[in-house]
């Protein structure tokens, strides 16, 4: 399985911003960085269910976590290792 052998490889820091491109998102104060677009995703999933509501019966509560999560094989490791950890 590639995420298991990725994760008993070894985790280390990730950094979510480059100097080497510029399309993503601005780091506020550091203009010569940005961060990943996809960063930005992870907020984005929770908060169309109306995160920060987690109140019994909102749709945070009955939709999150999802049953089932598809995803495409080339996010795979994003997915399954990256954003769980943050």
């Amino acid at each position: 399985n590639e995420v298991v052998a990725f994760v008993k490889g070894g985790l280390k820091d990730l950094s979510i911003s480059r100097t080497t491109f510029d399309w993503g998102v601005s780091v506020p104060d550091d203009e010569d960085h940005v961060m990943y677009v996809w960063i930005d995703a992870l907020t984005n999933y929770i908060s169309a269910l109306g995160y920060p509501n987690t109140e019994k019966g909102s749709k945070f509560d009955t939709y999150w976590p999802a049953a089932l999560h598809v995803v495409g094989k080339d996010i795979l490791r994003f997915h399954a290792v990256y954003w769980p950890a943050f």
